[in-house]
């Protein structure tokens, strides 16, 4: 495990310790804030590059570290048309 230091402003604090949880340590609420923060912005990025054309469904799953039918639902819900083109094929059969 590798330890990350980062500077907080006090409403970042003050946010905290809104939503702290006596079963919970001030530790373990930080790494479940940035896990579930991380996830979200994997699948954020994921959808842009899908949307940009730069990824296919398949490879923007990948990205957002969920399975192909979750990157479906996913896209579905955001209300993104798919599409899939010659290119897109060839980029996952490599």
């Amino acid at each position: 495990m590798e330890i990350i230091s980062v500077d907080v402003d006090e409403e970042f604090v003050k946010a905290l310790e809104a939503i702290k949880q006596p079963y919970l340590d001030r530790s373990t609420l930080i790494k479940n804030l940035l896990s579930s923060g991380l996830k979200q912005y994997r699948i954020e990025l994921a959808i842009k590059k899908y949307l940009e054309g730069e990824v296919s469904t398949w490879k923007a799953a990948e990205i957002a570290g969920v399975s192909l039918r979750m990157m479906n639902k996913i896209l579905q819900e955001k209300g993104v048309e798919m599409h899939y083109s010659e290119e897109s094929l060839k980029e996952d059969l490599e």
